[in-house]
């Protein structure tokens, strides 16, 4: 009996042996900064509302509010090239996977793009949940885009003046500046997962193409190569206009290295953007 005991602890430690890094979002009146380097369940860093996935954790913690791409010591890439060095190097036998949500997808998308070209960090592979890698139509309704924020992280009261710090980091959104940010399809070996959703709320439906999440389209949370109104990922015939009859559809896919999440219909999930994190399945490991 104790021998099958220690063969099933054994089995659980190789399962979540790895490192985990998170890469949380947005974040519109408060920053993370002080949870870098925090594991899962510190206080005032749990980003999973009490939920607590099954790994060895740690979060980047950065400041949400600020473009993450910025040359800045609390800026989201800065933040996570820290923890790759510490954690994820290939030439110390290190290891380790990313877990990334909303800007967090983005921020991981573009921190492997830019500086993981010599494959110093053996990133496993990245899991994207509901991820703003290619930007958002949302980003660009200036005021507008702070109400609707506002709706979907559940922010009654306060003026919008206190949500000022929080626009840098939409605009960093804005879909033509997210998508020509960095070469998208440089994943330098790494495989993004993803995991997109399509519960949409009627204020941020008329501005965002195709089926959503009600912050994030599926061009973008599926990784598509290009913006535009998509039902489904991984792969979409679509025409320049819809009476176009004499036009051929061109099928549509995302860039290199991006696939569903194995668990995932290609349909999504008929979730809102907020909970894309709730369901630890999506986070364990992908066999």
């Amino acid at each position: 009996m104790i021998k099958w005991i220690l063969v099933f602890l054994s089995l659980q430690v190789s399962l979540f042996a790895e490192k985990v890094i998170y890469t949380h979002g947005m974040n519109l009146v408060e920053s993370n900064e002080a949870c870098q380097d925090q594991r899962v369940g510190v206080p005032n860093c749990n980003v999973w509302k009490g939920i607590t996935p099954v790994g060895d954790y740690v979060l980047v913690g950065y400041d949400g509010r600020r473009d993450p791409l910025l040359a800045e010591p609390t800026s989201g890439t800065v933040r996570l090239l820290q923890m790759l060095n510490k954690y994820c190097r290939k030439d110390r036998g290190q290891s380790c996977r990313l877990v990334s949500e909303s800007l967090g997808g983005f921020t991981a998308a573009a921190t492997i793009s830019k500086y993981n070209q010599s494959g110093i960090y053996n990133i496993l592979y990245a899991t994207q949940l509901v991820s703003a890698e290619g930007g958002s139509e949302v980003a660009s309704l200036g005021d507008k885009a702070i109400e609707i924020l506002r709706l979907v992280f559940g922010i009654t009261s306060g003026p919008l003046d206190q949500l000022a710090d929080s626009r840098d980091a939409i605009q960093a959104l804005v879909v033509t500046k997210a998508r020509s940010s960095f070469d998208h399809n440089r994943n330098n070996g790494t495989i993004f997962y993803h995991l997109s959703a399509t519960k949409s709320i009627f204020i941020a439906e008329p501005f965002l193409p195709g089926k959503d999440d009600s912050l994030v389209a599926m061009h973008s949370s599926c990784g598509y190569r290009q913006a535009g109104a998509f039902s489904r990922c991984m792969g979409e015939k679509v025409k320049s206009c819809d009476l176009c009859f004499w036009e051929r559809a061109v099928n549509v896919t995302p860039w290199e290295g991006h696939r569903m999440h194995p668990l995932i219909p290609n349909t999504g999930l008929a979730i809102g953007h907020m909970q894309g994190h709730d369901d630890v399945r999506y986070q364990e490991p992908i066999r």
